[in-house]
């Protein structure tokens, strides 16, 4: 008997493991305070319903949108799309969702999302409403209008310097520019030449290619699987570089990529121990850099650690790397392959830039309509964060129509099924930059359009370089189109429709992206 019990210790534990899943699975579906609420059941039952959909579906993953949008069709505006979150579609509800963080009302994220970049505690992944609020303090007054209008030269500049590269190494050379590629370059050369004063100069990369700037597609390969196997991060940490590398070569970018910011947080916080600085006299003065707002704030010492302060750095490189780019590449896709829209927006710019080497301000470029409305058309199609970004109201119950949703829900919308609802957008799929104009309106009269316009998020947690990229997409689009005229090359629709979410919306996985000439 004695040697009986090892043969049945493994079965036992197996016994105890199955008996686990299923209580779990019965808990799930019946028990959990959002089990009522409709939805498939095996998605209630299971994670691994999403991460299929994430991971796997359609060879690549990134599918579990089209895979919501598919409940909604079948289950109405309000489902549940996992063990423990609710989705919404419903225009007029966004606001309930994303609305602004108090003491008496904490909005959270999810705990779970919170690694999937790998800087947990980046701003952008703060779960916790609180601790939030009190980063997103130290850093705003930075990304203010006034702050950004004030640096607009430097942004001038870069714009200038990839101008002038057309100019001389494409226009009427025939060769292909990858538009992607340059816009990448331009974007986080201008994030690291205002947050950090050291521009990383991948303008100046032979073709566009910079190494640093193939990072942003794997991150966002790889943030599926970190947010849904958190121990695959630590496990990239723990292991030598050569190592992880040689066994996922996509990470290889992202980690050049870090070692570069790393280097760059070092020299800035050296520069900062000198004895006659001081971060509340330099923060506001034309060399200041974001780590000076965020040393003179008042957040405790943990919080400005160099470990937070590199992820931080990192946080606003990825993400404004790719979201900018993305929009002006679609942006200028459709206005070339619309020639009328793009004889509009090149008739309002001559007449505003007589002198096209010179770049107007911000503001005045602002209150071009038609450019206005090419940019905003543009946002509309190019999502933003195409991935739901659940809100938990820690404390208490929402009401959406008969529904209550219990205090500690997590309750997701997303940019997509917000821009490309028919009632709100007509034909929600075509560029028109028109829908735009003449102050136009939602469907009950009272609300602006732009209020259905979510590429940045809103309330407490809305992205906080927004200004910044709204001013790049101005100056930009303006100078480009104004100067230099170009041709699709080797390019279809194809290479700019959202085929996988990969949290930021990316096209089918063999796209060579949008390729242009130039004429002279």
């Amino acid at each position: 008997m004695a040697f009986a019990v090892p043969g049945l210790l493994p079965a036992a534990l197996c016994l105890l493991a199955v008996s686990y899943a299923l209580g779990l699975v019965i808990y799930r579906l019946f028990f959990r305070p959002i089990s009522r609420f409709p939805g498939p059941k095996l998605a209630a039952a299971t994670h691994w319903y999403q991460k299929y959909y994430d991971l796997v579906a359609k060879r690549h993953g990134g599918q579990f949108l089209w895979e919501i949008k598919r409940m909604h069709e079948k289950y109405g505006p309000i489902v549940r799309i996992t063990p423990d979150e609710l989705h919404i579609d419903d225009p007029e509800y966004w606001y309930e969702v994303y609305c602004n963080n108090s003491s008496a009302r904490p909005i959270d994220k999810q705990e779970k999302l919170r690694y999937r970049f790998g800087v947990p505690d980046a701003i952008f992944s703060t779960p916790g409403g609180e601790q939030h609020r009190a980063r997103r303090q130290a850093m705003a007054g930075f990304f203010s209008r006034q702050r950004l209008r004030e640096h607009q030269d430097r942004v001038n500049q870069l714009v200038d310097r990839i101008s002038h590269r057309i100019s001389t190494e494409y226009a009427g050379r025939d060769r292909v520019l990858n538009l992607g590629d340059m816009f990448s370059c331009l974007a986080v050369d201008i994030v690291t030449e205002l947050c950090f004063r050291r521009c990383t100069n991948c303008t100046e990369a032979p073709d566009f290619k910079a190494p640093l700037v193939g990072v942003t597609a794997n991150t966002l390969w790889i943030s599926h699987w970190n947010a849904h196997f958190r121990f695959l991060q630590a496990w990239m940490d723990w292991l030598p570089v050569n190592v992880v590398t040689t066994l996922v070569p996509l990470v290889k970018p992202v980690l050049d990529l870090r070692v570069s910011i790393n280097q760059q947080v070092r020299e800035i916080l050296a520069d900062m121990t000198r004895s006659t600085y001081s971060p509340k006299e330099s923060r506001g003065t034309a060399e200041a850099t974001i780590f000076d707002d965020i040393l003179a704030s008042n957040l405790p010492p943990q919080e400005l650690s160099y470990d937070r302060l590199t992820q931080e750095a990192f946080a606003l490189t990825s993400a404004g790397m790719e979201t900018v780019k993305s929009t002006m590449v679609l942006g200028i896709f459709h206005c070339l392959e619309q020639p009328a829209i793009l004889a509009r927006l090149q008739a309002e710019l001559t007449e505003a830039m007589p002198d096209p080497s010179k770049i107007p301000t911000w503001v005045e470029l602002e209150k071009l309509p038609y450019l206005t409305a090419v940019v905003n058309e543009s946002l509309r199609l190019g999502f933003g964060s195409v991935q739901r970004s659940p809100r938990i109201n820690r404390f208490h119950a929402m009401q959406y129509r008969n529904w209550v949703i219990p205090p500690g829900t997590a309750v997701g919308m997303d940019s997509y099924h917000m821009h490309t609802n028919p009632h709100i957008f007509p034909d929600p799929l075509v560029f028109r930059p028109e829908r735009w104009l003449n102050d136009p309106r939602g469907p009950d009269g009272r609300q602006p359009l732009t209020h259905y316009l979510t590429t940045f998020g809103s309330g407490s947690r809305i992205c906080i370089a927004m200004h910044l990229a709204y001013m790049e997409l101005y100056v930009t689009l303006a100078t480009i189109l104004r100067r230099h005229e170009f041709q699709l090359f080797g390019t279809d629709r194809s290479d700019v429709e959202f085929a996988l979410e990969m949290l930021a919306p990316m096209p089918h996985w063999g796209s060579r992206g949008v390729r242009v000439k130039v004429d002279k």
